[in-house]
């Protein structure tokens, strides 16, 4: 078992007891069926108690009714109908004064659900407790039956756990450890999420009643009712049952006072420990209790010291499991070692304050997101190779039983998945080999603030696992072996990695087919693929020709092994100019806008020419104005249909992310496609843009691309399941069209 209490996560040793866990509808079959299988027990299904029958003078409870109309007589009824059960509504009606009660309101609400983690997680522990203070959350994890596990989610005050699938993931995400974390992004997800509500701690005191019926005695959450947040209310039950137990086999003399006051006594000790947790959280009201409050900071200092000092964890551990009482910390060994690690904990507080001051600024990047999504896999990173001063090479592992899921065509396209300042990150780039190289690489360029490129070329990731999707992609050529084409690809900056994988299978799959490059950088030292595009030249000499332009550098040699250096930017009338059966541009969109725009002026079709466009953004939230319109907006075909109200002015994939993270997309720009939906109810619309990753007669046929469409009906419904590997794509329908793919490029 794993206990971290207030940031402090327990070191323990060997604690003398095993844990047995169970989800609750296995254990009640279990308890059941073992209790059915004592002699002398019967058990009565399908009944509920209506009332209690007393003798004359209603002093002695004698037996109960039931809803039915039978009656049971007993020598001893024991009540166990729970804090909300109407035992005490019974008694009062004859008269009987109810006990007193106190507590702490704790507004308490957890959600959970049942998950499949994958094989070797989180370190082979059953059981993991967090229990935060400040921000008041919570987790725990339960390995149960069938190889399952329970995750509960915890929250206090106004912040309680969301039940929408995303909010959920957020949520655990932002308590659990990495180690959880990880192991719930490649979590198997088996139930939905159910939810339960618990506003405080509560308890009565049966012991201080001066008058209560004999025959009669309460147990369980009627006496004592705990949140679920350290797992106690069943323990502290089953205690009462051994204390019931030894009072009754001492005899049924004075049973009522015997029996209360040694339950009393049972739970004292974890209500205590309930208290101090509960009273340190900022939102408890702790009026009247303020030396409870003090003496919570003291247990957070002995949870300090147990996170150092193993005995004294499993010490802690013991108290919170009420194997052992709060008292046994106060025994001469404990306490001199607390001692002696008090003074350790406060040395090295003094020793890291200089390193504190220096601590380096949270990276740009976290490769780990915040839970799991559909098409993506964990890969290790085989390695990472500099390219250029401000790019690198990025190989992965692709174990064997995904293999086939990584098998993929030139021009295809990964997506990098992970968060920034907590906020859900995705990166989109390039394959940059051919298909038969055997091997699943990707380029990386240093972009601007650039979140994943930053970690990629500052960091030296190789080893870390980055969670990655399977290939896909349009920006691909049709090969075939009997053609005779000339093709001509323009690129610049990272635009490169997708055309280099397309020169090679071109070349390989198409022995009479030609190809020239025009490729555009700032200067020789920063030509990405550089060696990539030189091995090919000297492969197909004669059949590739590569021109570089470097808008800051005057080449000294003009050709180097079959390729050529220019000075200046590429122009794109001049590029037109050349005949090419088919056209490949990739970059920025103002070289991809004039390339094409100068083509179509030579009459070139936009069937004869493939575009993939550099272009991602992040979600975008406008404003509110009061009174605009809203629509209803179902979407569809990608995991639980997810449905939400939105204002007209915003696209319904910004607004759906705000619900849920697990959706199709990429760029959020238009560009890449991967959002790509039909419009099975109402009516959407999309500004007109030659260049987005949809063709007219996509449009026309119903189709939109959710991050660029906005909502016009009061209900609207898209359908995923059309994405941008759909092969029935005809871009040669729409005269003068290009096409536009998945853009490769990613920050």
């Amino acid at each position: 078992m794993r206990m971290t209490v207030a940031g402090h996560t327990l070191r323990q040793a060997d604690a003398g007891y095993s844990l047995l866990q169970a989800s609750r509808p296995f254990l009640e079959w279990r308890v059941r069926g073992r209790v059915r299988a004592l002699p002398g027990v019967e058990l009565v299904d399908h009944t509920a108690v209506s009332g209690l029958l007393f003798d004359t003078g209603r002093a002695r409870v004698t037996g109960v009714r039931t809803a039915d109309g039978r009656e049971f007589d007993a020598d001893l009824v024991v009540g166990c109908l729970g804090w909300h059960g109407p035992v005490d509504e019974w008694l009062t009606g004859l008269g009987y004064e109810r006990p007193a009660e106190h507590g702490v309101r704790i507004d308490m609400k957890y959600a959970s659900r049942y998950v499949r983690l994958p094989p070797r997680s989180v370190g082979g522990d059953k059981e993991i407790v967090i229990a935060n203070q400040n921000p008041a959350r919570g987790l725990a994890l339960f390995a149960v039956e069938d190889g399952a596990h329970i995750l509960t989610l915890i929250g206090y005050g106004s912040d309680h756990p969301p039940t929408d699938p995303d909010g959920f993931w957020r949520f655990a995400a932002s308590v659990a450890p990495r180690d959880v974390r990880e192991a719930l992004v490649g979590a198997e997800v088996l139930s939905d999420i159910a939810t339960y509500r618990y506003p405080a701690n509560r308890r009565r005191r049966y012991e201080r009643l001066t008058r209560f019926p004999d025959g009669l005695l309460v147990l369980g959450d009627a006496v004592c009712s705990f949140s679920p947040a350290f797992g106690q209310g069943m323990t502290v039950s089953a205690l009462q049952a051994r204390q019931l137990g030894e009072v009754l086999a001492i005899g049924d003399h004075d049973l009522r006072r015997r029996y209360f006051r040694a339950v009393a006594r049972t739970i004292d000790d974890a209500w205590r420990i309930t208290e101090l947790f509960d009273l340190a959280m900022p939102h408890v009201d702790a009026a009247g209790r303020k030396p409870l409050r003090a003496l919570g900071a003291l247990a957070g200092v002995a949870m300090a010291i147990g996170e150092r000092d193993a005995a004294i964890g499993t010490r802690i551990a013991r108290i919170a499991g009420l194997l052992d009482g709060p008292e046994t910390l106060l025994r001469p060994a404990p306490a001199g070692r607390a001692a002696l690690a008090a003074g350790t904990l406060a040395a090295a507080a003094v020793l890291r304050l200089p390193r504190d001051r220096n601590t380096r600024p949270a990276p740009l990047f976290d490769p780990l997101p915040h839970g799991p999504a559909r098409g993506f896999h964990r890969l290790v990173v085989r390695s990472v190779v500099r390219d250029t001063g401000d790019s690198a090479i990025v190989e992965f592992d692709i174990p064997a039983h995904l293999r086939s899921r990584f098998t993929y065509t030139a021009g295809q396209h990964l997506v990098i998945r992970g968060t920034r300042c907590g906020e859900p990150v995705r990166r989109s780039y390039s394959l940059c080999d051919a298909p038969g190289a055997g091997r699943v690489r990707i380029a990386v360029k240093r972009q601007p603030g650039g979140a994943f490129s930053s970690y990629v070329l500052d960091e030296r990731i190789t080893g870390p696992a980055l969670y990655v999707s399977e290939p896909s992609g349009v920006f691909t050529p049709e090969l075939d072996p009997t053609a005779c084409h000339e093709y001509t690809a323009v690129a610049a900056g990272s635009g490169i990695t997708p055309i280099v994988a397309i020169i090679a299978a071109v070349l390989e799959a198409e022995p009479d087919s030609v190809f020239t490059l025009h490729y555009g950088s700032r200067h020789r030292a920063g030509i990405m693929l550089a060696r990539s595009v030189r091995e090919l030249c000297d492969r197909y000499p004669g059949r590739l020709r590569a021109v570089h332009y470097l808008s800051r550098q005057h080449p000294r040699n003009a050709q180097d092994s079959g390729v050529q250096y220019r000075s200046g930017r590429m122009a794109a009338a001049d590029i037109a100019r050349q005949h090419a059966d088919r056209w490949f541009l990739c970059g920025p969109k103002t070289l991809v806008t004039e390339t094409v725009d100068a083509l179509h002026a030579r009459g070139v079709p936009g069937s004869r020419i493939q575009v993939e466009l550099f272009d991602t953004r992040t979600p975008h939230r406008p404003p509110a104005v009061a009174g605009s319109a809203t629509s209803r907006v179902t979407l569809a075909g990608y995991g639980e249909p997810l449905e939400f109200d939105m204002p007209r002015d915003r696209t319904i994939l910004d607004a759906a992310l705000d619900e849920r993270e697990d959706l199709p997309y990429s760029c959020l720009g238009g560009s890449c496609g991967t959002c790509l939906a039909v419009v099975a109810d109402g009516h959407a619309e999309m500004e007109p843009d030659p260049l987005l990753a949809i063709t007219g007669d996509e449009i026309t046929r119903g189709r939109v691309l959710a991050c660029r469409a906005r909502p016009v009906t009061e209900q609207v419904t898209l359908r995923f399941g059309s994405g941008p590997a759909e092969k029935s794509r005809t871009p040669e329908s729409v005269p003068g069209r290009a096409p536009v793919s998945p853009g490769g490029a990613g920050h």
